[in-house]
């Protein structure tokens, strides 16, 4: 029985639809999923996060890869009519504790504190850009497999002077290698049909400086992206003073020595911005050594 007649016979056992505010497509594109639990390379010791299971479809796929090494699989479903179907349909996998269900909003978890080292999922597109934030921000992923929005997945592999050259896309390529697995999804591989295209990634991990103290940085400086650095630091300076504990004196100081000051913004490479971010935050680290010396 393919995928489409199992969910239509969810559908009916469990009385649901799917709900679109909440970006329900199931995929119902088995060879798709095939396709993403491979590219995981699960093993042993592996706690594998999947977002937004749905109707398990994927679940059960990472499941029989998991089973085979001793890899364990969390997870998260804010939908309680789903996670009702799921805690029916895995009952014996969550009993022996080769899946382990949590009723929450994927965005409100400690990734961290969970122990997730890789993540396979196909999560809601409303959620993507919060969700990749967190994923970055996230100490001890390696790996992780996403199906989004393909405007989206543009957005994350923008370079330096595009429109779509965001504070996100600076985060993600400094500390991960993005590869496009499939860049082109078909759109009936999910049920219902999505009004966008969609597309799987695969990001590697490789933490260059994925601290919040970087965000903050890259985001206060992108709300003055068509400015020059000079002045857009400049500008950036009360916000990222009182986020950041950077005091004016030691700022006036740095900007005057800060490489590509006449730059634009929006055209600094994510190397370039990590440089420029050291530079002043550097001061900061120096400060906080002394005080605690004196302790």
């Amino acid at each position: 029985m393919g995928l489409f007649e199992q969910l239509q016979n969810l559908m009916i056992k469990y009385h649901f639809r799917p709900e679109k505010k909440l970006s329900q497509f199931f995929c119902i594109n088995e060879a798709l999923l095939i396709f993403l639990a491979n590219k995981a390379g699960i093993e042993k010791g592996d706690v594998i996060l999947e977002i937004g299971p749905g109707t398990g479809f994927l679940t059960r796929v990472l499941l029989n890869k998991a089973k085979k090494c001793g890899a364990k699989i969390v997870a998260v479903e804010p939908a309680d009519d789903m996670v009702e179907l799921l805690e029916e349909e895995f009952k014996d996998e969550i009993k022996l504790g080769n899946l382990k269900l949590i009723c929450n909003n994927v965005l409100e978890e400690d990734l961290e504190k969970l122990g997730i080292n890789k993540i396979v999922s196909l999560p809601p597109y409303h959620i993507s850009s919060d969700l990749v934030s967190k994923i970055t921000l996230t100490k001890g992923i390696k790996k992780a497999i996403l199906v989004l929005d393909r405007g989206f997945v543009e957005k994350l592999l923008a370079f330096e002077g595009l429109s779509e050259y965001v504070a996100l896309t600076v985060l993600l390529n400094l500390n991960a290698k993005i590869e496009v697995l499939e860049g082109s999804i078909a759109q009936q591989s999910f049920f219902p049909v999505p009004n966008c295209q969609s597309a799987a990634i695969l990001m590697d991990f490789d933490m260059k400086n994925n601290s919040k103290e970087f965000f903050t940085f890259l985001r206060e400086l992108f709300r003055h992206k068509n400015k020059d650095l000079s002045r857009g630091l400049r500008q950036a300076f009360i916000f990222l003073s009182a986020q950041l504990g950077w005091k004016e004196k030691d700022f006036e100081k740095k900007l005057k020595t800060v490489s590509y000051q006449d730059k634009k913004v929006y055209s600094l490479s994510p190397k370039e911005f990590l440089e420029v971010f050291e530079h002043f935050n550097s001061v900061v680290k120096a400060t906080t050594k002394k005080v605690k010396a004196k302790f």
